[in-house]
C-alpha cells in the first residue's frame, strides 16, 4: 500500500485509484456512521465503504487541500474564507442524528437545545478541492450542537495554531497563513459572539494536543476580540 498522508492519530494509504484505507489510533465506527449519514443526505464527505475497528476504507479524493491552493496562489484569502463559511452553512442546515453526542471534551455543545451537525475542526487543511467541488474530511471531532460554536472553533484554530509546530515541510506549505491569518480569522470572528468564542477556547484548551503557547495565543486573541 502506498502511504499518501496522515496526521497525529491517523495514516492514509492508497488501495487503488478509487479507495483509500485510513488506519487510526482509535475506533472509527462512530465517525464512519456519521459520514455515511451525511453522504446519504448529499453533503460532500468521502463515501465510506467499510469500517472495522481502527480501519476505515473510503472514497479516494483527487485534489489538493484548500490550504495548498491558497499557498500556490490559485485561490485568494477572501475566496477561501467564503468557501469555508459556505461549508459551515451547508453543514449547519443538517439536523444531528440521535446517535451523535452533544457533549465533547466536557462541554455540552447542545446545552441550549440546538442540535445541528458540527464538524469542530473545519479549517483549510481539512477541505479537499476536487473536480466535483470541495469535500470536507476528518470527522473525528464531530458533535451535535449550536452552529455558532462550530464557527467559533474555526476562529480559535486559526488564531491559535503556530505553523512551526507541524515541522519544516508543512510549515513552509502553511506560510500563507501567517500572512493572512488576521483576515481569515476575522471572517469567523464576525459571525460569532464573545460567549461562543469563550466556549471555543475552552474546547481547544481541553485538547491534550494544545500546548501552553497555543493557549496563550488564544487568550490574547480573545482579549483583543
Amino acid at each position: 500500500m502506498e502511504h499518501i498522508g496522515g496526521g497525529r492519530a491517523s495514516q492514509v494509504f492508497a488501495l487503488d485509484d478509487r479507495m483509500v484505507l485510513r488506519r487510526s489510533a482509535f475506533d472509527a465506527a462512530a465517525e464512519a456512521r456519521l459520514m455515511q449519514y451525511l453522504h446519504g443526505l448529499g453533503f460532500p464527505v468521502p463515501e465510506v465503504f467499510a469500517a472495522e475497528g481502527a480501519d476505515m476504507t473510503m472514497q479516494r479524493l483527487h485534489g489538493r487541500t484548500l490550504g495548498a491552493e491558497v499557498s500556490a496562489g490559485a485561490i485568494g484569502v477572501p475566496e477561501a474564507a467564503k468557501l469555508l463559511l459556505d461549508l459551515h452553512d451547508r453543514l449547519h442546515e443538517i439536523d444531528a442524528p440521535e446517535f451523535l453526542s452533544g457533549s465533547t471534551r466536557g462541554i455540552a455543545m447542545d446545552a441550549a437545545g440546538t442540535r445541528k451537525v458540527l464538524h469542530l475542526d473545519l479549517h483549510p487543511e481539512n477541505v479537499i478541492l476536487t473536480d466535483d467541488g470541495p469535500f470536507l474530511i476528518d470527522w473525528t471531532n464531530a458533535a451535535a450542537g449550536d452552529p455558532e460554536y462550530d464557527l467559533a472553533v474555526t476562529w480559535a484554530i486559526l488564531v491559535g495554531i503556530d505553523v512551526r509546530d507541524f515541522g519544516p515541510e508543512l510549515a513552509a506549505q502553511l506560510a500563507w497563513l501567517e500572512a493572512s491569518r488576521t483576515d481569515l480569522a476575522d471572517a469567523f470572528r464576525d459571525r460569532t459572539d464573545r460567549p461562543a468564542r469563550d466556549i471555543a477556547a475552552a474546547y481547544r484548551n481541553a485538547d491534550p494536543n494544545t500546548d501552553q503557547a497555543e493557549s496563550n495565543r488564544l487568550q490574547k486573541a480573545l482579549a483583543d476580540s
